[in-house]
């Protein structure tokens, strides 16, 4: 080994300074130590000996050195507070086999680890103490650089006063972990065991902010919606953005030392937030990005052993997130991220598993995985095709799901018929004609019917409210306005007018609290607006009397407030109907499509709610956002 030892100014070498006693870390590790000479203080034996917590107030220099006060961190002792580092609170480095620094720290390095994910393994961790702050007792003790100290301060401030503390009151939290305990954990259980987290530390603080941002999305808790114990309620959209900003503070703050959690936490935002501007059209496909990269560095893609303490909860988590994955590929129109090919359990085996609600889920889920394929680039077929469903009641046999509450099974039956209607792929050429494939058409019209019957119908706000839900409107609206705009039966454009407008009271009654829903209804109320406009254009040609006005109340005022429940209140589509079908059996050979005001941008209308219906155009929210939002 060759070694360099330093000259002064005669060029006679300098003799070493040896020190006087080494520091802890490198007795355990039997290596030389340079840490502690001259009388300086071992900082690993400071770090080792008592917690510590970065002074933002006065300096006091640790080394008498002028060069040293520039660089050296200050600590202070915190006051009454023992603290040991654990596995849990301590950040690590995956370096995997095929990287040539993994052989050399395996070799040198005590502190790695050998991966078990797998026989054999993939890489090694190694390990570090974290250099995050702690923060109220919440995370570990830091050594903060200097330079980042304003920074850091402003930060801890900013998340203790405005992030961890935005939680409901108790009394309304309890209501809300109620209704996500019913209806939403059975369908999606994302949290796990974590539901029963200490509330007094900020991982119980965030469940909280989690189970109650999903919860706001009920009817029922509307009168529950407080942030201040003595504040006034707020409305869906106002409660959600607040809970939706303070989980992604904390969390891009890197406040969440466990990896497994954060995972999950990712995960779950991207479920239930909801985007406040076109900006942030495509940050739940961004999230669920980020769950699925922790979820690769943990390596929960790969089996584990049966007998491991925590195999059941890895294999649950797994299916949540390949769940989500297929879910954002058909919202927001994103690649798949997990891929059976990277996958080393059995999915059948982990389906099996999981409790009937959540299996009965995860069915549905692997029958629109099926269905992806078909919207896939290069899949694309020259004639009809059409994915075989099986009967929605045997899948709920099948899954032993007969005894969980109706309104749980109406919602994903719901889910259901929204993979039935994209289950069937019609030529792109044949797309906008009056006559679909006789396949295509039966079975996209009877799904929808059924979606806006138990949405507006069977079971007014009693479903569980999933994103799934607006979705499946969404499509129904879509399903509709195609019969609407492209029949030659006048019969059959009245029926889907009808329809129509059915599906956008749906949506409006859901628009405080799903941005999706939003969008949808600003354009179908546009629609209907400029179809209004265009029979009394013609009735005033034709002298034929117009008693369609006011049959649809038009947009709502800005002062107007939202609606509280779905289905309550629709609009009398039966006067619309009837005039329409007055008009059009009148002059049959009449488009009133042809009649709109030629400023009114009707082709981004069927570009949007057509292409609905496909995949490939489905991850244009952000511009449909800013179009119509």
């Amino acid at each position: 080994m060759v070694r360099f030892v330093g000259s002064d100014s005669a060029g006679l070498p300098l003799k070493r300074k040896q020190a006087a006693q080494a520091c802890a870390r490198c007795r355990r590790r039997k290596k030389r130590c340079s840490h502690s000479h001259d009388g300086h203080i071992s900082l690993s034996s400071r770090l080792e000996g008592r917690s510590i917590y970065p002074i933002s107030g006065e300096r006091e220099a640790v080394s008498q050195d002028p060069a040293d006060r520039l660089t050296t961190p200050q600590f202070r002792s915190l006051p009454e507070k023992n603290y040991s580092p654990n596995t849990e609170e301590r950040a690590s480095r995956f370096v995997g086999d095929l990287s040539p620094e993994a052989i050399l720290m395996e070799a040198t390095s005590l502190c790695s680890t050998r991966d078990v994910s797998v026989r054999g393994g993939l890489g090694i961790w190694q390990t570090r103490a974290l250099d995050s702050a702690k923060l109220n007792g919440f995370g570990p003790d830091i050594l903060d650089s200097p330079s980042r100290q304003p920074v850091q301060d402003m930060l801890r401030a900013y998340v203790r006063s405005h992030c961890v503390a935005c939680c409901p009151p108790p009394s309304d939290y309890a209501i809300l972990r109620r209704i996500y305990l019913e209806k939403l954990d059975p369908i999606f259980p994302i949290l796990g065991s974590h539901l029963t987290a200490s509330e007094d530390d900020i991982r119980g603080k965030v469940v909280q902010q989690i189970v109650s941002l999903a919860a706001a999305a009920d009817p029922e808790a509307t009168g529950y919606l407080r942030l201040d114990p003595r504040g006034p309620l707020l409305s869906r959209h106002a409660f959600c953005t607040s809970l939706s900003n303070s989980i992604q503070t904390i969390a891009d703050a890197g406040l969440i030392s466990d990896r497994l959690f954060l995972t999950r936490l990712l995960a779950a935002l991207s479920l239930y937030m909801q985007p406040s501007c076109p900006d942030e059209a495509d940050l739940p496909a961004l999230l669920n990005g980020r769950s699925v990269h922790q979820m690769h560095t943990l390596g929960l893609q790969m089996a584990s052993d049966e007998n491991h303490a925590h195999s059941q909860a890895s294999r649950t988590l797994f299916c949540c997130l390949w769940a989500l994955d297929r879910i954002n590929s058909a919202f927001y129109g994103r690649a798949c991220l997990i891929h059976e090919r990277d996958v080393g359990w059995n999915l059948d085996n982990c389906i099996a598993a999981q409790a009937p609600p959540f299996r009965l889920f995860l069915m549905i889920i692997a029958l629109l995985n099926k269905v992806i394929g078909l919207y896939r680039p290069g899949n694309r077929q020259g004639k009809e095709t059409v994915i075989e469903l099986p009967i929605f009641e045997q899948m709920i046999l099948d899954a032993g799901a007969a005894r969980i509450s109706s309104s749980c099974l109406a919602s994903l039956e719901i889910f259901y018929h929204s993979v039935a209607i994209l289950s069937s792929q019609s030529p792109s050429e044949d797309r906008a004609t009056a006559l679909p494939a006789p396949a295509t058409n039966s079975r996209r019209s009877l799904a929808a019917d059924r979606i806006t019957s138990i949405v507006g119908k069977e079971f007014p706000g009693q479903l569980s409210y999933l994103p799934i839900i607006p979705y499946g409107v969404s499509l129904s609206l879509s399903v509709s306005y195609r019969k609407m705009r492209h029949s030659n039966i006048p019969m059959f454009r009245s029926r889907g007018k009808k329809a129509f407008i059915t599906n956008t009271s749906l949506l409006k009654s859901l628009d405080d609290t799903f941005w999706t829903a939003r969008t949808m209804v600003a354009m179908a109320e546009q629609v209907l607006q400029e179809m209004d406009k265009a029979v009394a254009s013609i009735t005033q040609e034709t002298g034929t009397v117009d008693v369609s006005k006011n049959a649809y109340p038009g947009p709502r005022s800005g002062h107007e407030p939202p609606s509280v429940g779905v289905g309550e209140a629709f609009p009398d589509s039966n006067n619309q109907s009837s005039a329409d079908l007055l008009l059009i059996e009148t002059l049959p050979d009449l488009d009133v499509f042809g009649y709109i005001d030629p400023t009114f941008d009707l082709g981004a209308v069927d570009a949007a709610l057509e292409g609905n219906l496909d995949f490939g155009t489905s991850s244009n929210w952000f511009d449909w956002q800013q179009l119509w939002g």
